[in-house]
C-alpha cells in the first residue's frame, strides 16, 4: 500500500459503505445550513405608497436580529466541521479503491519484481498482425500504388456516386430532357426558362460509364490489394501465434507455478484492503457521532 494511503486505514472503524454514507448525510446538513444562510441581510425593508394613511409602511424583508445573528458562526462552523468530514472520508474511499485498483492492475511481472522471483523469460503473447502492420512493411513502389488506389477510388466516386457533382449534374442533364422548360413568378411577371443540352446528352453517358469503368477497375485492383493484405495478416497472425505456443509448452511448468502464487496474492490483498476499515480520525469524532446519531 502506497504510505500516503494508509493513514486512512485500520483494522477498527468505518466500512466504506457506511463512510460513503455519513458523507451523503453530512451533505444533507450542509445544505440544509446553506439554505438558511442563503438569504441572509441585515436590512428590513418596508414600502409604502405615497399619500397612504400607514405611518409605518409594508414589510417585505425583515433583517437578521442579534439572535440570527448569532447563529451566523455556528452553522458555519458546523457546515465547515461537515465538508471535513466528507474531504476525509471522501478521500479515504477513493483511496481504498485506488490501491484495490492497484492491486487489480498489479501485473505478474511486477509481483516477481516485488517477490524476487526469477523465472525463465516467458514469451508474450504475440500482437496481432494487422492489416495496417503489413501495410508498413511495404517498400515505397508497393506503399506509392496503395495510396495512388486509394486516392483514385476517392476521388472517382466522390463525381459520380449519387450526390456527387457528376452524378447530380448528369441526372440534371436527363430531367432537363425529359421537361425543357420551367417558370418562375406569376401572372405578366412569369420567368420562362429554356434549358438546352450544353453537350451532347450521349457524350455525357459515354463520359459517365467511361469513368464508371474506371472506378471499377481500380476498385478491383485496390480491393485485390486489401485481400492479398488481409491475407498475409491473418497468416503472419497465426504464424506467430504457433511460434508462441510452441515456446510457451517450453516454459509452461515453471511459469505457471509462480503465475498461480501471483493470482493467490492478488487475492488476498485484495481480500486484505476490502477488509480495512477507515480511521474517524480524533478531531471529526463529534461530527461523526452527530452524523450517527441522525440514523437513528
Amino acid at each position: 500500500m502506497n504510505d500516503i494511503n494508509e493513514i486512512f486505514f485500520d483494522n477498527h472503524g468505518l466500512t466504506s459503505t457506511s463512510a460513503s454514507h455519513l458523507a451523503d448525510l453530512a451533505q444533507e446538513v450542509i445544505a440544509g445550513n446553506e439554505a438558511k444562510l442563503k438569504n441572509m441581510t441585515f436590512l428590513t425593508t418596508k414600502v409604502d405608497i405615497v399619500g397612504s394613511a400607514s405611518e409605518s409602511g409594508k414589510t417585505i424583508c425583515v433583517g437578521y436580529d442579534g439572535n440570527m445573528l448569532a447563529q451566523v458562526r455556528p452553522l458555519l462552523e458546523e457546515i465547515a466541521s461537515m465538508n471535513a468530514f466528507c474531504a476525509w472520508m471522501r478521500e479515504a474511499v477513493k483511496a481504498k479503491d485506488k490501491e484495490l485498483k492497484q492491486v487489480a492492475n498489479f501485473t505478474f511481472e511486477e509481483w516477481c519484481t516485488l517477490q524476487g522471483v526469477e523465472i525463465p523469460s516467458s514469451p508474450s503473447y504475440p500482437k496481432e498482425t494487422t492489416e495496417a502492420d503489413i501495410i508498413a512493411q511495404m517498400n515505397i513502389k508497393e506503399r506509392n500504388r496503395y495510396l495512388q488506389l486509394e486516392a483514385v477510388a476517392a476521388t472517382i466516386g466522390k463525381y459520380i456516386h449519387p450526390g456527387g457533382q457528376f452524378s447530380s449534374a448528369r441526372e440534371e442533364l436527363q430531367n432537363r430532357i425529359m421537361k425543357p422548360y420551367s417558370t418562375d413568378g406569376n401572372g405578366k411577371d412569369t420567368l420562362i426558362y429554356a434549358h438546352v443540352p450544353s453537350v451532347e446528352p450521349q457524350k455525357v453517358e459515354e463520359v459517365f460509364f467511361e469513368l464508371q469503368k474506371w472506378h471499377r477497375q481500380n476498385e478491383r485492383e485496390l480491393n485485390k490489394m486489401k485481400f492479398a493484405i488481409k491475407k498475409q495478416a491473418e497468416k503472419q497472425t497465426l504464424e506467430n501465434t504457433h511460434q508462441f505456443k510452441q515456446e510457451l509448452e517450453r516454459e509452461k511448468q515453471c511459469y505457471m507455478a509462480f503465475f498461480t502464487q501471483y493470482k493467490e496474492w492478488q487475492l488476498k490483498e485484495q481480500e486484505r484492503i476490502s477488509k480495512l476499515k477507515i480511521n474517524v480520525p480524533e478531531a471529526l469524532q463529534e461530527t461523526y457521532d452527530r452524523l450517527s446519531r441522525l440514523e437513528e
